[in-house]
């Protein structure tokens, strides 16, 4: 197995299974913004001293400046708005949806990045860019996305 290969003729392939488990942890940034979303149903972003810019989701360091983002960070207020959009008509197993999903970039004024999540309470041909949205919560939030459920149609509310 351990012969140096000089034509890729010569490469042997293995199958089988690697058994490997591991566990995605939040970081500092992510533990604080899951929790606002799970205890006060908050989305935070996170200041930049330099730029000015808020970032989200929250960052520790600022990307952009490589500088340290400033305390507080921010809850992010009003609606948001849809940036680009997709609408799927397939599941991750390639299986026909019963109904199309929309999932969407959803941004906020004066905040750079933002969240990619589905979009509900809208028929797919009405979704438009700049489409304001708000987030459904879930009655159980556990920290983690899907405390909020999905975003609908601002006027919806």
């Amino acid at each position: 197995m351990l012969d140096k290969i000089h034509q890729s003729r010569q490469a042997r392939q293995v199958t089988g299974e690697i058994p490997i488990h591991h566990r995605y942890t939040l970081g500092v940034a992510g533990e604080r913004f899951f929790k606002a979303l799970r205890d006060r149903q908050e989305l935070l972003a996170s200041p930049c001293p330099q730029c000015r810019d808020r970032l989200l989701p929250p960052k520790l360091y600022c990307e952009r400046c490589f500088v340290e983002t400033t305390e507080p960070w921010e809850a992010v207020e009003g609606a948001g708005f849809v940036r680009s959009f997709t609408v799927l008509h397939r599941s991750l197993e390639e299986e026909a949806l019963p109904r199309p999903e929309v999932v969407a970039m959803i941004s906020w004024p004066g905040v750079r990045g933002g969240l990619i999540h589905r979009l509900q309470e809208v028929e797919p041909h009405r979704v438009t860019l700049g489409m304001a949205v708000s987030p459904v919560w879930a009655p159980q939030r556990v920290g983690a996305m899907s405390d909020i459920l999905y975003f609908r149609p601002a006027q919806a509310d």
